[in-house]
């Protein structure tokens, strides 16, 4: 009875999908029907959200949309058709030059908001108000104040807030906006409206939570974060809060597949804040791509082809559903876990462009045109006045090929997502999931890759399945590697491509040489002119290896020394090796990584690396000196980066931020 239950609620969905609009395209003979396993214990007001920002400016530039039957329609009703109950709007303070030019990324000022929130609540929809109290985007690397608070004291910053923050929610709901939730700031992991101290920012996050609630009590207050994944990293964020108290109801972090790992952790990560805390959890952004290709002729900020991005979902209409379904699952085991919103689904090209098409440059100008003039790339070159991120005059949109609208602008099979993780959906059996097992290699021993991997299908069964590795690849690795990742490509008896990753390793000389105690034990440091805050954060994202890595900041720069000897080794060939990432570096560095070797005489001798920082958030450049000779007169062998930085004023950046990680002093031979 409960399997005939299921089909027989997919089969009045179906049907009443004739009545109106549809994004079924797979019931009118066009795309093929995707599997999407239903979502136990959802509850009937779990929200399935959509942040639709954008939408207003890519109308405006000339887009349409279309249901599964070609038949142009409002993606505001084809999200509803496909389940979505709440709609996420950013708003940002003043996004327009001087002269009236906005900074694009959809120009969301308040008025933007009201356009967008009237449709949605004339769809029945909720409506969660996202202030970035900026006038551009506002994330982890950016917090900046908006132009009219540049000069504020964190006091007035306070009031004008607050000030901002009512007369906003004034205009909606005089506008007759149906706003059920706000959102006071957006990611709000390393500041707020310019202030990036603990006692500053959160006092800006009270007088938020004050003037919402002051306004209306019956809205609920979201605080946003982002990096969930990260060890104990929510946890001390709702510490911060419970002790400036801010009066908040729901914390919500961002949770993007490809960035931050494996969605089962993050079930557990939302389980234990909303016991510790008692609030109430959601996932205020997730996408996913359908495919890996451009439409616009801008290049997408997430593909195959860009650095630390993992795909454990094909890049596929079914893939992206599969994933956001997951993300549902996870929030929704959580018994506080009230919903999940996708980011900017409806965030389409202007036109689609076609490289090899003859009219290819006319579209492209023309996509250009509508970027700049309605606001509809990511940027327009407007706002290089405010945002040192924005270098280039073409600015397009990143997110295209997340949306759930092909870019034509037809809605994609995905789309019922929504609908489908209450329902569930058949499709063709598919491949989800082909592990990519991990081994570790002892340096100078002999090791084995797995026989078999874990491959996992739509209809959720797993099976281990033969592979055959590439021989070239195995023999490479088997034999004499030197330290460090290899991969080794592999075939299924289907055809299909596996992977495995193997670390070849030796017993590090060095204490705490990976920073995982989470604190600086066995290290020295000299800071003579104490700056840049040197110390030991945990942030999977940012460590190289593990989730525990040594970072600095200032404003402008700092100069110290890390250092560590050891003594007592035996005679030998030693290697030694780190890694370092940063961010508004001024290159090139005096950073080194150096060895030096004290005889029992006295004498010294030094090896030095230099070390050039990537200026790229998830990118290292690995510092190596690779012969260090120790015989029986060696007293010691003392290891030390020397970390010197300027701020490149120029970078767009918010200061001088650097990390080193994986500090390994290994015996070669």
């Amino acid at each position: 009875m409960k399997c005939l239950g299921k089909g027989m609620a997919v089969l009045s969905v179906c049907a009443s999908a004739f009545s109106g609009l549809s994004c079924t395209a797979s019931r009118q003979g066009g795309a093929e029907a995707i599997t999407v396993l239903p979502v136990e214990r959802l509850s009937d007001d779990f929200i399935m959200g959509a942040d639709v920002s954008s939408l207003v400016s890519v109308e405006e530039s000339g887009a349409s949309f279309y249901d599964a039957r070609g038949k142009k329609a409002d993606p505001i009703e084809l999200l509803k058709e496909g389940g979505v109950n709440a709609v996420r709007i950013r708003v940002w303070n003043d996004p327009y030059n001087a002269d009236g030019n906005g900074y694009g990324g959809g120009n969301n000022g308040i008025e933007a908001a009201v356009k967008i929130g009237k449709r949605a609540t004339q769809a029945g929809m909720g409506v969660l108000i996202d202030f970035h109290y900026s006038d551009f985007w506002a994330d982890p690397n950016k917090q900046t104040a908006p132009k009219a608070w540049k000069n504020f004291s964190v006091e007035q910053k306070k009031a004008a807030l607050a000030e901002f923050t009512s007369a906003s929610l004034k205009k909606l709901k005089d506008s007759g906006v149906n706003v059920t939730m706000v959102q006071v700031g957006n990611e709000i992991n390393n500041g707020m409206a310019g202030e990036i101290f603990d006692g500053e920012v959160y006092s800006l996050v009270k007088a938020g939570c004050e003037a919402v609630r002051n306004f209306d009590s019956g809205i609920q207050i979201v605080i946003h974060y982002t990096d969930p994944l990260s060890e104990g990293y929510l946890e001390h964020k709702c510490s911060l809060l419970e002790k400036y108290g801010a009066d908040y109801d729901i914390l919500a972090t961002s949770y993007y597949p490809y960035w931050h790992g494996d969605v089962k952790k993050l079930s557990m990560i939302l389980r234990k804040i909303s016991n510790l805390y008692g609030k109430k959890v959601m996932v205020a952004e997730t996408s996913y791509p359908f495919t890996d290709e451009d439409g616009d002729g801008f290049g997408n900020v997430v593909s195959s082809m860009s650095a630390n991005q993992e795909f454990n979902y094909p890049l596929s209409v079914e893939g992206q559903a599969i994933a956001v379904r997951d993300v549902i699952e996870a929030v929704a085991n959580v018994k506080k876990g009230i919903g999940v919103f996708y980011w900017e689904p409806a965030w389409i090209p202007v036109r689609r462009y076609d490289p090899d098409a003859p009219d290819a440059q006319a579209v492209l100008d023309g996509n250009f045109r509508a970027w700049e003039t309605f606001g509809s790339g990511w940027a327009s070159s407007y706002a290089a006045e405010y945002d040192r991120e924005v270098r280039s005059a073409r600015n397009g949109g990143t997110w295209d090929n997340q949306a759930l609208f092909d870019f034509d602008g037809k809605c994609l099979e995905s789309v019922n997502v929504f609908k489908y993780a209450r329902t569930g959906s058949k499709g063709k059996l598919n491949v989800v999931r082909i592990e990519s097992p991990g081994v570790t290699f002892a340096f100078g021993k002999k090791g084995e890759l797995p026989r078999t991997v874990k491959v996992t299908y739509n209809d959720g069964t797993e099976k281990d399945e033969e592979v055959e590795w590439d021989k070239a690849q195995a023999e490479a690795v088997l034999g004499s590697p030197d330290f460090g990742e290899y991969a080794v490509s592999g075939r299924l008896k289907n055809g299909r491509t596996a992977r495995c990753t193997v670390t070849v390793s030796a017993s590090n000389f060095l204490q705490n040489g990976g920073f995982e105690t989470g604190d600086l034990s066995g290290w020295t440091v000299e800071n003579p002119l104490g700056k840049g805050n040197p110390k030991v954060d945990r942030n999977n994202q940012n460590a190289k290896e593990g989730v525990c890595y040594l970072t600095a900041w200032e404003a402008d720069g700092y100069d110290f020394t890390v250092s560590q000897s050891v003594s007592g080794l035996a005679a030998g060939t030693y290697k030694c090796f780190a890694s370092f990432e940063g961010t508004g570096i001024q290159n090139p560095t005096e950073t080194q990584l150096r060895v030096s070797i004290r005889a029992k005489n006295g004498i010294t001798q030094e090896f030095v690396s230099p070390v050039e920082i990537p200026n790229v958030w998830k990118q290292f450049f690995r510092a190596e000196i690779p012969s260090i000779k120790v015989d029986a007169d060696t007293q010691s062998v003392t290891v030390s980066a020397r970390i010197q930085a300027e701020f490149d004023s120029g970078s767009g950046a918010n200061g001088a931020w650097i990390v080193m990680d994986d500090v390994n002093l290994l015996l070669v031979e």
